[in-house]
């Protein structure tokens, strides 16, 4: 082999060699990694070295910037501004030559690059191979969740965002309670994922509202994103039927039925007995009274079905006499007068040309029962007067004579017949002394005189108040509302006779 060929072969071995040699010394961090101001951010970097064929124990990584070293495990060497902010995160032995800046400053733009020192071997600087930080504003996160969802199932929601600090992921805070979870994935140029997954159970407080998430990246900077509202599909709840404390008898009512739900409710009227009266948000009653009875609204869609609490009416209405009654003993007069009405009556009681106020009132619901205790004086009638914001209505009625009273008359008239008796006794013994003639016209006179007298004193009974206390004690027996009233007209009083 000529000279000129030697030469060409050496130098095609010495380039092969160096070509292989330089081609080993390589790394791979991305040009630009984006960092938030006041976080971390790890710029991730792998090299790689030409085999030395033996066994290599000891690795020194530097970071550099324009000439200022920013990490080195020699802390002396570090430049001030950077000491316990850097922190090689990766393996060196492993060829992982991560670089974690902790509380980032918009100063720490860079570039910087790194150089590998192995001991009993070789140095390198990848001087060509810089990375650059890039300040950037805190990402907000994002958030989502279906839409539409069951009250009690179970659902998921995911809140994530991007971030440079694998390390120290961003914390995660939800409105909601429930399980969360958290994980991470690693994204290009030195970027990182964390989601964070809420699984939950909507309920009907959950309905027309947002999930809210709350992103507090390393630092304390937060950022807050919401989703879409949730429409929670539940049962109807808060079912009630609303309508005007106030309505006269005779007139017309209008009901509406309202109630919580999604799908929104439709609706259907039924009585007491359930029998089912109309369907539709309103319903008419067209001519109410006091005896209308209790009605309610069921709610309904396709999560279920609720029912109301049933309305009661509360009917106003002019007052009605249902019973009056008087007697009397002595000079006393005691009369009770039961009034329907609503609202209450107030009830008086005419007598002698005089108003009268109740001795007592009971009210029992819309009954309301007088009653009077007062000297009768020469009345032989007792009027009963009630009267509310409606109306006023009146009632005349005898007085009665009790059987006290009677008794008195006939005590009297015994009385007078004994005496008479004696009389005539006395007049015989008189008589008799004077002599036993006499005229037997004079007792025949006498005895017509007795009758006379006696026949003066009329019976007590009065046949008038007879045919009222059959018609009231009529009355008061067929309605359960006054079975507890008194009867004052009770014949077993004249039974001691």
């Amino acid at each position: 082999m000529g000279a000129v060929k030697w030469t060409l072969f050496f130098w095609c071995i010495c380039f092969k060699v160096i070509q292989i040699e330089a081609s080993s010394w390589t790394i791979t961090v991305p040009s630009i990694v984006n960092g938030l101001s006041g976080s971390c951010v790890v710029i991730p970097c792998s090299y790689n070295y030409p085999d030395p064929g033996k066994n290599l124990n000891k690795f020194t990584g530097i970071w550099r910037t324009t000439g200022e070293v920013i990490y080195h495990t020699d802390t002396s060497q570090i430049n001030k501004e950077y000491i316990k902010r850097t922190q090689l995160v990766g393996d060196l032995t492993q060829k992982n030559c991560s670089l974690k800046i902790d509380e980032l400053k918009q100063s720490d733009e860079g570039p910087f690059d790194f150089r590998i020192e192995i001991e009993g071997y070789e140095k390198y600087s990848y001087i060509k191979n810089k990375v650059s930080i890039r300040m950037i504003s805190a990402l907000y996160p994002t958030v989502s969740v279906k839409e539409e969802v069951v009250e009690s199932q179970t659902v998921s929601a995911t809140c994530s965002v991007s971030h440079s600090c694998p390390p120290s992921p961003p914390d995660f805070t939800w409105s909601h309670s429930g399980e969360k979870q958290l994980q991470s994935r690693q994204l290009s140029d030195g970027q990182w994922e964390a989601t964070s997954t809420l699984t939950f159970q909507p309920t009907k407080a959950d309905h027309n509202k947002p999930l809210r998430c709350t992103v507090t990246y390393k630092g304390g900077l937060q950022r807050v994103k919401d989703s879409s509202v949730l429409k929670v599909k539940y049962a109807p709840v808060n079912v009630k039927v609303n309508y005007k404390s106030r309505v006269e008898e005779g007139e017309a009512m209008q009901l509406n039925c309202s109630s919580e739900a999604y799908p929104p409710s439709s609706y259907q009227w039924h009585n007491a007995t359930g029998a089912r009266l109309h369907q539709g948000e309103s319903f008419k009653l067209p001519n109410v009274s006091r005896h209308t009875g209790s009605v309610f609204c069921t709610a309904i869609n396709t999560e279920g079905q609720t029912k109301s609490s049933p309305v009661e009416f509360n009917v106003l209405f002019a007052p009605e006499i249902k019973t009056h009654s008087c007697s009397s003993e002595g000079d006393m007069v005691k009369c009770v007068c039961i009034v329907e009405s609503r609202p209450s009556s107030s009830v008086r009681f005419g007598l002698s040309d005089k108003v009268l106020p109740s001795t007592k009132i009971d009210t029992h619901g819309y009954v309301s029962i007088g009653t009077l205790q007062a000297q009768s004086g020469s009345s032989e009638f007792v009027q009963c007067l009630a009267k509310n914001d409606l109306g006023s209505v009146n009632l005349t009625v005898p007085l009665s004579v009790n059987g006290k009273k009677q008794n008195t008359y006939i005590f009297i008239a015994i009385g007078a017949a004994a005496a008479l008796v004696m009389f005539v006794i006395t007049m015989g013994a008189v008589k008799k002394c004077r002599g036993r003639s006499g005229d037997t016209s004079d007792t025949s006179a006498m005895k017509a005189q007795e009758t006379v007298e006696v026949s003066q004193y009329p019976s007590t009974k009065s046949s008038q108040m007879d045919n009222y206390n059959a018609h009231c004690s009529d009355i008061c027996s067929n309605d359960p509302i006054y079975g507890n009233v008194e009867t004052v007209f009770d014949d077993a009083i004249y039974t001691n006779i």
